[in-house]
C-alpha cells in the first residue's frame, strides 16, 4: 500500500491490485512517462533503470513510481486548479492521443497505447520545432518501447488524425494548444495552426 501525503489529505493506493491487470493493462505506463517528462527527470531514469523490474510488477518499484507520479499531478494542479495556466502540461502526449484514438475507432488502440503514439508525435514535433533535443526524442521512444508501448508513428493515420485536432477541447478559433517538451521537468506550450499541423503530420511518421 502507498500513502503519500499532499497537505491535509492522502492518496491511498494498493499497488498489488496491478497483478490483477491484463498484459495490456501495462499501457496505463505512458502516464508515467508522461509525468516523468514534465515533472520529475529522477522518475524518468527510474523508468529507465528498472524498467524489467516494473513489467515484472514489483511491488517496491511500483510503490516509488505511484508515490512520485502522485506528488507530480499534486503539485501541478495545486499550482493551477482552475486549468489556467501550468495544469495544460498534464496534456503531453494527449493532443495527437485523443485524435489518434478516435481514428483508430476506440477499440484498436488502448487509452495508454494512444498517448504513448501521442508521446512520440509531440516529441518530433517539438524537434523539428526546434524545441525538443533529438537524442531525447530518442531516449523517450526507447523507454517506451522498452515498457511496451507502441512508438510505430509510420503505420498510424496520422493525416486523419491532424482533421480531428479541429474538435480537440482545447482548440480557440484555428489554434491547438501543444504541449513540447525542453528537457525532462521544462516544458513549454505552443498555440499552433490547424494548418501548419496538418502540413506537418505526415512528416511525424519518421524519426529523424
Amino acid at each position: 500500500m502507498v500513502h503519500v501525503l499532499v497537505g491535509y489529505r492522502a492518496v491511498f493506493c494498493d499497488v498489488s491490485y496491478s497483478a490483477t491487470e491484463p498484459p495490456r493493462g501495462a499501457s496505463a505506463l505512458s502516464e508515467v512517462v508522461k509525468t516523468a517528462l514534465i515533472g520529475d527527470p529522477g522518475l524518468l531514469d527510474l523508468l529507465e533503470r528498472e524498467s524489467a523490474a516494473v513489467l515484472r510488477r514489483e511491488p517496491n518499484v511500483l510503490a516509488e513510481i505511484v508515490r512520485r507520479s502522485v506528488r507530480v499531478k499534486a503539485r501541478v494542479v495545486g499550482q493551477d486548479a482552475r486549468e489556467q495556466g501550468i495544469r495544460a502540461a498534464l496534456n503531453l502526449g494527449h493532443t495527437f492521443g485523443h485524435a489518434l484514438e478516435a481514428a483508430a475507432g476506440f477499440d484498436r488502440l488502448s487509452h495508454g497505447e494512444a498517448i504513448s503514439l501521442g508521446m512520440v508525435a509531440a516529441l518530433r514535433l517539438g524537434q523539428r520545432l526546434a524545441v525538443t533535443p533529438a537524442p531525447l526524442v530518442a531516449r523517450v521512444t526507447r523507454l517506451l518501447a522498452r515498457l511496451g508501448l507502441p512508438t510505430d508513428l509510420g503505420s498510424e493515420p496520422l493525416d486523419k488524425a491532424a482533421e480531428l485536432l479541429g474538435l480537440d477541447k482545447k482548440r480557440k478559433g484555428r489554434r491547438v494548444k501543444f504541449v513540447l517538451v525542453r528537457e525532462p521537468g521544462q516544458i513549454e506550450f505552443r498555440n499552433l495552426e490547424l494548418a501548419e499541423l496538418a502540413r506537418l503530420a505526415g512528416d511525424l511518421s519518421r524519426s529523424d
